[in-house]
């Protein structure tokens, strides 16, 4: 394969070269015949308007000095030959066809090149100038190139064929014995066998890797098969946990489906797994509220509400069915089964019965009032207790009453039953205002779901003490925040109120505001900036990865926090040096790239590597450094820079080739910018006004300066703002305009044509314009002269002046 594909694209770059060759020898060939049919239908338009034969075959006698020429006549407007010239040796009678207005006018055959030009006078066809070239020197460039081309083919067939052999000898066999052994533990699943390893070259240090592989995946493949193992057992001892519990548990699916339920929910309920639909379940289960006996509605159902996202906790639920005629009371809690992504994929309910317990409570309450005669005996005797605890409270209240904290107590339902006087400079209120109010109304109303939730929870779960913060409405409407510490009061296992103590932390409330605010600040200004930062500490972990850090490099904040930057972006080529440059800093403070900004290469999580464009810099927090670093993706400028070199290349070649065609052409060519600086001259422009392209100062276009402008009468003065350049500045095109320039200094006058046209850019704006120019002087004397000899003629022959 190696071989053929190198004979192959020696082949094709050989026929291309061929082809290019070929195709340049043919354009010039067309570009030189084309300038010798214009310069001899140049000269010949007098020889053919006069009917001289002579002057006509003396133009075509000087191409006698054009070897490859073998045929070429002057046709008149009729197409019948007028003059013709036959190169020696060559045949004679040659014809030349006219061809039509669809054919081109130059054609190439295998062993000629015809080459067809109009002669044309004031836009008429007064004849046509047809040549016939040889191609022998085309047929030699074939022979030669080919022949190289042949002899290149045969070498580097040899060179392939001998690399090939040795490719096959020390690469493609351990390769093919590579692929075989790895395509056997695919097939068997075997990952107990081996390569054999024969060398320390790159196949064998891959031989050496895949076999680490292997021993680890064999070592990671019984620890899958144990794990496993272990794994069946935990299932069957959870399910035999599942079978042999006291509690129900139930659990649907995300569509409300059961797909589990145990034998001690069936005791429980009475009925066993039913596949029926949500609407039914109340119905057939026989779900009641257990005080006022009615059926759940589908939506208040603790599966229902589970599989909605709420959490239940012990609700009290009475079922009667069928096989349940009586009805027993059970208490329920059900949550809803999330994935990893937060996704409710079901629910579970447990629940067990309390049947006893309830009828257990209706014999305690009648003990509660056989103990509530007790209690009133026991009055007297607390009422002598309480005596002697009022002399205490007395001076328990003088110390609560003068301290700047707020101290208040209440009952379980959260309305004040003491405050001490700090209310008053606390909130506003007094304490005949506060007491007996709820502490939620001065709660600040945004708060107050929230601080009620959280001191349900306390209630809920009997927390002995909590300290929370909230904001609160004072009397003339401030908010303030505030600090409390609430302590339970119990009688017994009962709640019966609260003891609290409630500071002022507004002041601190707002520092820490403010110092949240600078945080956020600095944080949107490191997320928006445009490009990317990264903060490590003093181990080179990352500490801070922006959101451009993330864009350039491919990495997610997620997957790099924490992790060492140099293991993550910096190529292998680099590391050694930034870790000794690191370590450096460390010790000595000092780094050759802290604060400078220097370009260079990183990697991101494709593992490409990129140009970027870095800046150091460091800062110490708590004593310890930390380094931030500043990156820019220059990647694609660095790219286009390139292009941008190639591309000056190449306009700098096409100008060079430009300059050829224009230094090799019979007519003047200026080009001139807006400000009518010249940025294009040929030489035939310089010789024939004197003016030319200067590549440094860029000459500004005056011919006024330098001639006198007349129209052809030479009397006339021609305005220099009608001029074809000027013109076309304006974006108006013209076509032969005939000038006399009359040198200011010499007085020599020249003929000249001009024709000029606007250059515009993509937008249709003018950018530069272009004028030719023709030197037609010499013509119009040689014109001139064949008047007079046309007069002289027809005197002598006998016609009369001006007939």
């Amino acid at each position: 394969m190696q071989v053929f594909t190198s004979a192959l694209v020696l082949g094709i770059c050989i026929t291309a070269f061929v082809l290019i060759d070929i195709k340049g020898f043919k354009d010039r060939k067309e570009t030189t015949s084309i300038a010798i049919a214009q310069m001899i239908g140049f000269n010949s338009i007098s020889a053919l308007e006069f009917l001289d034969n002579t002057a006509a075959n003396k133009s075509l006698s000087e191409l006698k000095g054009q070897t490859d020429i073998l045929n070429a006549s002057i046709l008149d407007k009729n197409g019948k030959v007028f003059a013709s010239y036959t190169k020696k040796g060559s045949d004679p009678k040659f014809q030349f066809v006219i061809p039509n207005e669809r054919q081109k006018n130059i054609q190439f055959t295998d062993q000629n090149l015809l080459v067809y030009h109009k002669i044309l006078k004031d836009n008429q066809t007064v004849g046509h100038v047809v040549m016939r070239f040889e191609l022998s020197e085309l047929n030699k460039i074939k022979m030669d190139v080919l022949r190289l081309g042949i002899v290149l083919l045969l070498v580097g067939t040899v060179l392939a064929f001998l690399i090939a052999m040795i490719i096959k000898m020390y690469i493609s066999k351990p390769l093919l014995n590579l692929v075989t052994v790895i395509q056997k533990i695919k097939d068997t699943a075997d990952y107990g066998m081996r390569i054999t390893v024969d060398g320390k070259d790159e196949i064998s240090i891959l031989a050496t890797g895949l076999n680490d592989m292997l021993s680890t995946i064999e070592k990671r493949d019984n620890e899958v098969a144990l794990s496993k193992e272990q794994l069946n057992k935990q299932n069957t001892l959870l399910q035999s946990v599942i079978q042999n519990m006291g509690d129900g548990l139930v659990v649907v699916d995300e569509k409300g489906k059961f797909i589990l339920w145990n034998p001690a929910s069936e005791k429980i309920i009475g009925i066993g797994l039913l596949d029926i639909s949500q609407e039914k379940w109340s119905e057939t289960y026989g779900v009641f509220w257990p005080e006022t006996k009615n059926l759940f509605k589908t939506d208040e159902l603790p599966l229902v509400r589970a599989l909605n996202g709420e959490e239940l906790d012990n609700l009290e639920i009475f079922i009667q069915n069928y096989k349940k005629t009586i009805g027993n009371f059970i208490v329920m809690s059900a949550s809803p089964l999330k994935d990893e992504l937060g996704n409710i994929t079901g629910a579970v309910a447990v629940f067990h019965d309390i049947t006893e317990r309830k009828n257990s409570e209706n014999e305690i309450k009648k003990l509660n009032e056989e103990l509530e005669q007790k209690v009133i005996e026991r009055t007297d005797q607390l009422a002598k207790a309480i005596e002697t605890l009022r002399k205490s409270e007395e001076k328990y209240r003088e110390i609560v009453e003068n301290t700047s904290d707020v101290l208040h107590t209440t009952d379980y339902k959260g309305n004040f039953t003491y405050i001490n006087p700090a209310c008053k400079k606390l909130t506003g209120y007094s304490q005949e205002e506060l007491i007996g109010e709820n502490i939620s109304e001065l709660v600040a109303p945004e708060w107050r779901e929230r601080v009620a939730e959280f001191y349900l929870n306390q209630y809920k779960h009997k927390i002995d003490e909590t300290l929370y913060s909230f904001p609160i409405i004072t009397k003339t409407r401030d908010q303030k925040w505030i600090e409390q510490t609430v302590t339970q009061l119990r009688e017994g296992n009962r709640i019966t109120g609260h003891k609290s103590i409630m500071r002022d932390i507004t002041e601190r409330k707002a520092a820490e505001q403010k110092l949240k605010e600078s945080e956020d600040q600095l944080q949107t200004i490191f997320n928006e900036a445009p490009d990317a930062l990264i903060v490590i500490n003093e181990e080179g972990n990352i500490l801070r990865w922006n959101p451009q850090a993330e864009k350039i490099f491919g990495w997610p904040i997620e997957e790099v926090l924490g992790k060492k930057m140099r293991d993550l972006i910096i190529p292998e080529q680099y590391k050694e040096s930034h870790m000794k440059g690191f370590q450096h800093f460390l010790e000595t403070s000092e780094g050759p790239y802290i604060n400078k900004t220097v370009e260079i290469t990183a990697l991101n999580k494709k593992n490409i590597e990129f140009d970027i464009e870095l800046t150091v810099s460091t800062a110490s927090i708590l004593g310890k450094h930390i380094f931030i670093a500043f990156i820019k993706d220059i990647s694609l400028s660095k790219k286009l820079e390139n292009e941008k070199i190639e591309a000056d290349r190449l306009v700098r070649l096409n100008e060079m080739k430009l300059k050829l065609i224009l230094e090799n052409i019979g007519e003047g060519i200026i080009v001139t910018d807006t400000q009518k600086r010249i940025v294009l001259s040929n030489h035939m422009a310089e010789e024939i006004i004197g003016i030319k392209q200067d590549s440094e100062t860029h000459n500004t276009l005056d011919w006024s300066a330098k001639y006198d402008l007349y129209y052809p009468d030479e009397q006339t003065i021609f305005p220099s703002q009608n001029l074809p350049l000027e013109k076309a500045l304006k974006g108006e095109s013209t076509d032969d305009v005939e000038i006399i320039i009359a040198d200011s200094e010499t007085k020599n006058k020249k003929r000249v044509i001009i024709s000029g046209r606007p250059i515009v850019d993509e937008n249709n704006y003018i950018i530069a314009a272009v004028a030719n120019i023709k030197d037609i002087t010499y013509y119009k004397q040689l014109e001139s002269a064949l008047e007079e000899s046309e007069q002289k003629y027809r005197k002598l022959i006998g016609f009369k002046s001006g007939k």
